[in-house]
């Protein structure tokens, strides 16, 4: 090369395919199912004239890009992103729409999805931490706790948001605060019994720790495995059971800890406030989620929305059906609601399936039965880890028979690119 000479450009698609790589990066970290990511990227790969086939699972993004007789194939590794992000999942789906509508160049979609994906803090973390309290003490009272529930509750969720938020810098120890977070909490839950009246500890210790079910992993999982994404869903189903037993394994390891010193503390048997109490705190615990959701203005009365209507389904099924009502309904209604919510441009449906679902996780029947196993009296005659495993499986269930219908935005555009590409394949681009 003389002296003068410049390094030869890069061919003008390199860029057009490194962005679509990066967007199909952002929609997974954003928890659009897989299938709804590869039809929005290739979408907008059409666009702009390059032909996409696109791969996801938990922690890998494939594309496979053809642009007249050229292939290229590119992967990223992908973190796990264990915290939610509505405002920005959201200007992610305008953002694809806009490409596909070609609406933004190469250069205008690159700057913007940097600077959607540049970290930044839209709540002061103080704000995080007492939204987690609030809806930790709001599901206490949801699962039949009373007033010193609703404490205890609120304690151990400002401790679980701390954990949780306070880690997202560090996105690969996803499973070791969900096992940090259900021992610190099982023992903060049981100290509280030496200064609060007598409460039951198990409700409390369930709805500080209840954000860490993985509600959302679960529902995205039921989509995919319905929506022909087998791999990504039975990867995600996985990596939600193992979320649920590190949350077992760190409360047995508390409670375990705690015999070396002294006896299990007296469980009191809680007593449920009325029902319109009920409601109300279950409203303000909706809306302190939306705010751990990081959700826009216009998301949050949908989300409480959400939360209000799987707990109302869920105690109409138990009017009909007696104490345990029908999780299987309750989860087919939700995610009915959801996906008819997500056909609108900027919405997922797991932003109304997701605040639902927490409502109906079998969560407590675990908790207690754990600790009816290791021993700790007033858990009563239905704590078995049966009864967990029958309440999740009805969820799932639920989740897809919804899903089956098809009736998201994603779920039918993935539709019916399978239906052209049984069709033929796809011309190339003249």
């Amino acid at each position: 090369m003389s002296e003068g000479a410049k390094p030869a450009a890069e061919p003008a698609d390199n860029a057009t395919v490194d962005l679509l790589l990066d967007l199909a990066r952002a929609l997974h970290l954003a928890y659009v199912p897989a299938f709804g990511v590869e039809s929005r990227v290739r979408r907008a790969a059409r666009a702009w004239g390059v032909e996409v086939d696109v791969f996801t699972l938990q922690t890998l993004a494939l594309t496979e890009s053809r642009t007249g007789e050229k292939r290229r194939v590119d992967f990223r590794r992908l973190p796990f992103n264990p915290h939610w992000n509505l405002r920005r999942s959201a200007g992610l789906l305008l953002l694809s729409s806009a490409i596909e509508k070609q609406q933004v160049t190469v250069a205008q979609a690159r700057a913007e999805l940097d600077r959607l994906m540049a970290p930044r803090s839209d709540r002061p973390e103080w704000l995080v931490f007492l939204a987690y309290a609030v809806y930790g003490g709001a599901v206490a009272v949801r699962v039949g706790g009373s007033l010193w529930e609703l404490v205890a509750g609120f304690v151990v969720g400002f401790l679980a948001g701390i954990i949780h938020f306070g880690t997202l810098k560090s996105l690969r120890v996803d499973l070791q605060k969900s096992f940090v977070a259900a021992f610190l909490g099982t023992l903060v839950a049981f100290l509280l019994t030496f200064v609060l009246p007598p409460f039951d500890a198990p409700r409390a210790l369930f709805g500080g720790i209840t954000l860490l079910v993985p509600a959302m992993v679960v529902t995205l999982a039921a989509a995919e495995l319905v929506g022909e994404s087998v791999e990504a869903g039975i990867t995600r189903l996985t990596y939600g059971l193992l979320r649920f037993l590190m949350l077992g394994v760190g409360i047995t390891a508390a409670a375990t800890v705690w015999t070396f010193f002294l006896p299990f503390p007296t469980q009191l048997e809680a007593h449920a406030l009325p029902y319109p109490l009920r409601f109300l705190i279950i409203a303000v615990g909706g809306l302190a989620l939306s705010v751990c959701m990081t959700a826009r203005r216009k998301d949050m009365p949908w989300i409480v929305g959400a939360v209000l209507l799987a707990w109302g389904v869920q105690e109409l099924t138990k009017t009909v059906l007696g104490d345990k009502g029908s999780p299987l309904v309750s989860a087919f209604v939700l995610g009915v609601v959801g996906q008819l919510y997500g056909r609108m441009p900027d919405r997922l449906s797991s932003t109304v399936i997701m605040p639902g679902l927490l409502q109906l996780a079998p969560g407590f029947i675990g908790t207690r039965a754990i600790l009816a196993f290791l021993g700790v009296p007033g858990q009563g005659s239905d704590a078995r880890a049966f009864d967990l495993l029958l309440v999740a499986l009805q969820l799932v269930m639920g989740l897809l028979f919804a899903f089956m219908l098809g009736l998201s935005h994603d779920a039918r555009a993935s539709t019916e690119e399978r239906e052209m590409n049984e069709q033929g394949p796809p011309k190339s681009p003249s």
